[in-house]
Parts: structure tokens; C-alpha cells; sequence
């Protein structure tokens, strides 16, 4: 707070609100830090969700097509005329073929008891090359395998599911098998991955990229690529262990400076495994409009909380500044009379005590009243009648007139005397609102009729005639009174109060009114 020159004449206070703004400003820098924190804690939890999500969408879509291959195909190996030496391997195909597109299947095939395929217009072809059909017909067990080059190109990528066919001997007669589009795979995890923004990668048996959305090349081995990622928390031995135990779980990681959440689970009735993984940043990134909104909300509570605080400053202010302005009357009282052993010290001590005092009658001034009647209102018993009386001397221009102004400071100081006795009495405050206006608050009273026993009181107190300097000062007051309503503010009550003195005024003075509602 610094004081203003303003010509030479007194002063102005004022006060600089720019460290307040600083603080404000601070404060909004660390709630704008700690939403942010908020966020970055968001989306790490967020990650492992949408990890798992994208994960267990697509490993669920792959092991149906997987497992639903296979059904299909043991369903028909438990046919006897797939069984059955007597029927020619072209009618099988045939059969097979028709069947093929209705479930989604690049090719479906019959392979004899010499590993030779059959296809509809084509010789016989021997597959006894095939790893997994020499696994098939020396296991006698179904058989699916990883992606890899196969048709007249050489080129095309599947995966295959073979079952062998065993007679009722339980020797093995052949087997069937079906290919499924490798671009089928590709497909189910590009949807899986791209509804949460994650990045998918399915793994061979041998621990290769078989197919990912990001720039993984085939045929790599997923741990060389790993090796050069900080993994938090494991090693990548430990993770590729895991993945040969066909283990559930997930692992965290840096890649390219960015923080990486990776779910990995095997795939059913295969050697497959699924890897997912999620970005801080994508995540970030997503929510960061969210968070920005929330910002924005922030920054402008507190531009509002400014506003009001400034605002309740400066009504406090002039609290201060009256305060002051006693002071420096005191200062004028003190230092600048010239009788000094003539100073009334009782007035020295009541200003310097609380400033904020009428100096004539002793009540607070106009501007501590409403803040006093304010918090009085908030704080009384509600059970209890309150009321504000509206006090005017009716006659102070004739006291001035005929007993000079001595009079009139002396009829002034007696209505003030009597009113403060009532405040202290009912809980109240008495204010002086103008130069023969006064306003008194009463909070403590039973009841209506309570009310109306002190106003025939005090009405009687304020007729009277004072002796002074050998002559009796006539006092006559009228009284204007508006009874406190839930829900109503103190300046209604006031405006009531005025509008009931104003009716006393014109119906004969000297007596008191109470505002209806």
C-alpha cells in the first residue's frame, strides 16, 4: 500500500495489486503443471489399457480363425470317405474345393498316405518336403504352421492348418489341410491396433516377425530389434524366455525416446505369439485437447477469484482510508491546538482504540455499520426476530436555530448515547447514516411483540427535553422500521426502514412506523 500526492492536499492511498497478480499468475503456472502431471499419469495407465485392448481384440479374432480351421477340418477327417481308399482323390478335392471359399480359405487339399497333394486339374505334387507334414505323418498330430512362400508363384505368403486322417486302425491315411490368407492376418491386426493407435507385431515360432504395422521388416527376429529399446525392468533374454513359455504379461521400454508399454500373449492351438504396444506420446497427444479445456478452466477460476478479491480489497480500502483520515484529525487535535491541556483524551483514546467511530456520537460510522450489520445478518440466531430501525431527529434544525450548534452536537450525542444502550442490550450495531440520521440493527429479539414493547421504549426515551448551559433542549425523534425476511439484504431492509420513516414524517413525526410486507 503507498500513499499518493494529490496537489499538496492530504492524500490517497491506494494499493499495488501487481504482487498480487505475480502470486496469481504462479499460482496458475503450478495448477496448469499439475494438470499436466495429471495427464502424463493418465496416460501411462491409459497405455497399459489400450496395450491390453489392442491385444486381447486381436488375439481373440486370430485364435478363432485359427481354431475354427482346425475344428472344420478334424470335423471332416472324421468322414469315412475321406477315408476310404475306394474313393478317387479327385472326388475329395472336389469336395474340398467347394467348400473352400464358403469358409474364407485360400485353398483347401487332400494329401494322400504318400504326401502327395491333389488339386483339381493338376498332377499330383509331393509334399514330403514339408517339415510340417513329416511332423504330421510321424506325430499324428495337426499341425499349424508358420507364415511362409508358397503357390504356382512362390511368392504368396499363408499360414497352414493340416490334420491327418486316421483310419478306424488308427494308422494314418493321409491328411487335410487348409490355407488361410496371410493378408486376412494382416487385416485383423491392423483393426485391432488402430482402434486404441497401438502398434501390433505377430511372432513365428521361432521367435521371427511374421507380419506388424510398424516398419519391422519379415523374417527378422523381434529380439535383435528389441536390443536396441531400454527395457524397464526386464532383459530382453528374460522377455524372450517368457515367450517361449507361451507366459502372459507385458513390459515397459524406451524406444526412440519415447515411453513404450508392450502386452504380448500367445495365440491358441499355434506356436504364435502377439506383441501390442502403446506410446506416451500417441497417448498424450490424444487427451491433450481435454487437458488444454481444463487449463483454460483454471486460468479463468482464477482470473474471477482476482476480480472478486480486488473487488473486496478496495471496499476494504475504504475502511482503511476513513481510518487514516481520523488519524490525521487526531494528529491536527493533538499537535495544532493551541489550549493542549483542553484535549478531550477520552475522544484520543476511543479514535486511536478503533478509528472507525463517529467522533460526535460515539456510534461507528456509515461505512463500518453495513459491514457489521452484514455479518451480524449472516451470523444471528434465525429463530430470533431482527429488525433495523431508521432514526431521524425531527427538529435539529430548530435546536441549531435556537440553541446554536453546541445544542444541536449535544441533542446528537444524547440519541447516540440511548441508541447504543439498545445495541448492547439486543445484540446490535448503530451506525450514523447521515448528519441527523441514524440506523441500529437488533438481532436478539423474542419476538414481534418484543419488538414493539422497545419501540414504545425507546420512542418514549428520544422525546425528552436535555438540560444544558441553563437551558432544556427539546430532542423529538421518529423511528422508521423494516423487520428482517429470510432471504432479503441488508439495503432492502434499509429501503423499508427509509419508505417507514417516510410515512411517520407524513402522518404528524414523533413516533415510529414498521415497514409491511
Amino acid at each position: 500500500m503507498k500513499r499518493k500526492k494529490n496537489n499538496g492536499k492530504g492524500g490517497q492511498w491506494e494499493v499495488s495489486f501487481f504482487p498480487i497478480i505475480r502470486y496469481n499468475v504462479i499460482f496458475c503456472v503450478l495448477v496448469m503443471v499439475f494438470i499436466m502431471a495429471g495427464g502424463a499419469i493418465l496416460s501411462a495407465g491409459r497405455m497399459k489399457s489400450d496395450a491390453k485392448a489392442a491385444l486381447s481384440s486381436a488375439q481373440a479374432q486370430i485364435s478363432q480363425r485359427v481354431t475354427g480351421a482346425v475344428d472344420l477340418l478334424e470335423a471332416l477327417a472324421s468322414f469315412p470317405d475321406f477315408n476310404d481308399s475306394e474313393t478317387e482323390p479327385i472326388v475329395k478335392v472336389k469336395r474340398l474345393d467347394q467348400m473352400s471359399p464358403y469358409f474364407g480359405f485360400m485353398m483347401m487339399c487332400y494329401v494322400d498316405e504318400d504326401i502327395l497333394v491333389y488339386s483339381d486339374g493338376a498332377e499330383p505334387a509331393s509334399l514330403a518336403s514339408r517339415d510340417y507334414m513329416q511332423r504330421l505323418f510321424s506325430t499324428g498330430q495337426r499341425q499349424v504352421t508358420d507364415s511362409f512362400a508358397a503357390g504356382a508363384d512362390g511368392e504368396t505368403l499363408n499360414y497352414t492348418v493340416a490334420v491327418p486322417l486316421i483310419d478306424k486302425d488308427g494308422n494314418i491315411t493321409g491328411a487335410l489341410f487348409s490355407a488361410i490368407y496371410f493378408d486376412e492376418i494382416v487385416q485383423i491386426l491392423e483393426e485391432s491396433a488402430g482402434k486404441v493407435n497401438a502398434n501390433a507385431t505377430l511372432l513365428g515360432s521361432q521367435g521371427q516377425v511374421m507380419s506388424a504395422t510398424t516398419d519391422l521388416s519379415y523374417g527378422d527376429p523381434v529380439m535383435e530389434a528389441l536390443r536396441d529399446d531400454k527395457l524397464l525392468g526386464t532383459t530382453s533374454d528374460k522377455l524372450e524366455e517368457k515367450l517361449l513359455a507361451a507366459q502372459t504379461g507385458g513390459y515397459w521400454s524406451i524406444h526412440d525416446g519415447d515411453l513404450c508399454y508392450t502386452a504380448y500373449q500367445r495365440v491358441d492351438n499355434t506356436n504364435w505369439d502377439i506383441l501390442c504396444s502403446v506410446s506416451f506420446g500417441d497417448v498424450f497427444f490424444q487427451i491433450i485437447p481435454s487437458l488444454l479445456f481444463v487449463v483454460c478452466l483454471a486460468v479463468f477460476a482464477c482470473i474471477i477469484l482476482l476480480l472478486f478479491l480486488k473487488r473486496y480489497i478496495e471496499k476494504q480500502m475504504q475502511v482503511v482510508i476513513m481510518l487514516v483520515q481520523s488519524m490525521e484529525e487526531l494528529e491536527k487535535r493533538v499537535y495544532q491546538n493551541e489550549r493542549p491541556e483542553n484535549v478531550d483524551f477520552n475522544e484520543i483514546l476511543r479514535l486511536t482504540s478503533d478509528g472507525l467511530s463517529d467522533s460526535l456520537t460515539g456510534v461507528v460510522t456509515r461505512t463500518v455499520f453495513l459491514n457489521k450489520a452484514e455479518a451480524q445478518l449472516k451470523n444471528a440466531d434465525p429463530k430470533l426476530v431482527k429488525a433495523l430501525f431508521f432514526v431521524d431527529m425531527d427538529n435539529l434544525k430548530y435546536i441549531n436555530d435556537t440553541c446554536g450548534h453546541d445544542g444541536g452536537d449535544i441533542a446528537l450525542k444524547s440519541v447516540g448515547y440511548i441508541l447504543r444502550e439498545y445495541e448492547k442490550k439486543y445484540d446490535g450495531v448503530v451506525g450514523r447514516y447521515g448528519g441527523d440520521e441514524f440506523v441500529m440493527l437488533l438481532t436478539s429479539l423474542d419476538d414481534e411483540k418484543e419488538l414493539r414493547d422497545v419501540l414504545d421504549g425507546l420512542i418514549l426515551r428520544l422525546q425528552s427535553k436535555i438540560p444544558s448551559g441553563g437551558q432544556n433542549i427539546p430532542v423529538q425523534c421518529s423511528i422508521g422500521v423494516s423487520v428482517y425476511q429470510p432471504g432479503i439484504e441488508l439495503e432492502r431492509m434499509i429501503f423499508e426502514a427509509d419508505e417507514a420513516l417516510y410515512h411517520v414524517k407524513q402522518n404528524g413525526k414523533g413516533y415510529y412506523h414498521i415497514h409491511q410486507n
